[in-house]
């Protein structure tokens, strides 16, 4: 996540005491109205922008119940970030409304006359947002305690999660972008380091680059070249595997302002984290003589400074909102780690996720579950499943925490602009799904006569991202079927 994204959140949830929620009530649903609002659905889904297309649609009554559409709800779809819903709502049960990740620095020998003999130790706890001006701070700590020099070296500890990088399913086209970050128990500025392109003084010449923060975890190329004025921006990132470089390649338009973040992946995430400390503690006066080193804490390091995360309810908002997907594996090997012990492993969290699962009534064998965010192309889920996450949720102790931590129509998160000009602002809440082929909508609406609806709406072998306005024709026909219940049958 860049740091407008994550400022963004952060405002949000400043106003998320003041936003409306799906409310209980409204008059039962007669036998005819439903077999009206299935006509009108019905003839909402033969929209063009849906031609061709495999649909599942499961809507029921959120409060009584009742099936009020079904189709093709009990096959497996691939399901995009509504998957999230899953890891998001398991987290919540396991890990409880109060849990925080934890990164602490801490020294394996109390310093001397100003000088640490040993190491000091950088052990990350799985926060995504840990950032680089948040490790100023202990860098001065360590000054404030009278350090001046470091004999051993900074070491980073990633061992509370295992050096599983990535997913099953996942490419490896994907991972030079910030939405493939590498997975780490020690991560920093969400997994991404900041790169902002402006044009140079001539066509043809180098673009000129600003990365923040600097680090010498990795090296950032130029060669991506100025294009003549008003011409296609085409700049774009490579990394290769295992490839200490990210590239910044392709073409900028001369006279162009500064670009926005391109947020490339960084190909080390523990290392990352551990140099832009080493330079804070360097502009705090502290010499570090071993540099940085990968390596573990001893169980008894004097602790030197502790941040803890914000707690989960702001967690999930900066998870489903933006649709966050590190935050998803995060969140999954945080499982694993919490239900069966260090280090946290996709396997273990998939373990208690299917724990998770049966112990709300959903068989985990109806679902194929590869990864925490729905990045996966292996990742399959049913309509049914996704509605009794959400009916779990919405019967659960904590639901408001899960109501105010979902993208709003027209409100906030990924559905803030997903359907102007319709009356379903302030209406549906809901986790939005982007794949490759798929489009899915999963969550709450609430209905202007009948209280709340809690649906599941996956559309597979989509077509749409091959046809021009394909993306915005589909939204329009989303937002036909979403206006079918919101309203009603006349």
């Amino acid at each position: 996540m860049s740091a407008w994204r994550y400022l963004c959140a952060i405002a949000l949830l400043v106003t998320l005491g003041a936003a409306s929620e799906p409310q209980p009530g409204g008059a039962p649903w007669t036998d005819a109205q439903v077999a009206r609002l299935r006509e009108s659905v019905d003839a909402a889904l033969e929209a063009p922008a849906l031609r061709g297309a495999y649909v599942g649609l499961l809507a029921i009554d959120t409060v009584r119940g009742t099936v009020l559409y079904s189709r093709n709800a009990d096959d497996e779809f691939t399901p995009g970030s509504t998957f999230k819903l899953l890891v998001g709502s398991a987290a919540l049960q396991y890990l409880g409304p109060n849990f925080r990740f934890v990164t602490t620095l801490s020294s394996d020998v109390w310093h001397k006359n100003g000088t640490v003999s040993g190491n000091l130790y950088l052990r990350g706890g799985g926060d995504a947002h840990l950032s680089a001006a948040r490790l100023r701070v202990p860098a001065l700590t360590v000054s404030d305690n009278g350090i001046r020099r470091v004999d051993g070296a900074v070491i980073v500890d990633d061992s509370h999660y295992d050096a599983q990088r990535f997913a099953p399913g996942w490419t490896v086209d994907d991972l030079p972008y910030e939405y493939g970050a590498l997975v780490s128990a020690l991560e920093l500025e969400d997994g991404v380091v900041h790169v902002y392109v402006s044009p140079g003084a001539v066509v043809g010449a180098p673009v000129k680059l600003r990365v923040e923060p600097a680090s010498d975890a990795f090296t950032v190329e130029n060669r991506a070249v100025t294009g003549a004025p008003h011409s296609e921006d085409t700049t774009d990132v490579v990394r290769s595997l295992g490839s200490q470089t990210i590239e910044i390649v392709g073409s900028y338009p001369a006279g162009a302002p500064e670009s926005d973040d391109l947020e490339p992946s960084v190909p080390d995430p523990a290392l990352y984290a551990g140099d832009v400390l080493l330079r804070a503690l360097g502009d705090a006066g502290i010499t570090v003589a071993g540099g940085v080193r990968i390596g573990t804490a001893p169980p008894d390091a004097r602790v030197l400074w502790r941040l803890e995360s914000p707690p989960m309810p702001q967690l999930l908002s900066e998870f489903w909102l933006p649709s966050d997907n590190l935050m998803g594996e995060l969140f999954l090997k945080e499982l694993g780690a919490a239900r069966s012990g260090e280090p946290g492993t996709f396997a273990n969290g998939i373990a208690a996720e299917g724990e998770y699962l049966r112990s709300i009534g959903v068989d985990p064998a109806t679902l194929s579950i590869t990864d925490g965010s729905g990045h996966s192309a292996y990742d399959r889920i049913t309509p049914r499943d996704l509605v009794t996450i959400l009916q779990s949720d919405w019967n659960g102790a904590q639901r408001s925490i899960v109501i105010d931590a979902l993208p709003e129509a027209g409100v906030r998160g990924t559905l803030k602009d997903a359907f102007p000009g319709t009356s379903l602002d302030g209406k549906v809440f809901a986790k939005t799904g982007t794949h490759r082929h798929a489009r899915t909508l999963s969550g709450f609406l609430q209905t202007d006569d009948h209280g709340p609806v809690t649906f599941s709406l996956l559309v597979n072998d989509w077509l749409g991202d091959d046809r021009p306005g394909g993306s915005a024709q589909l939204r329009e026909a989303q937002a036909a079927l979403l206006s079918a219940f919101l309203r009603g049958p006349l």
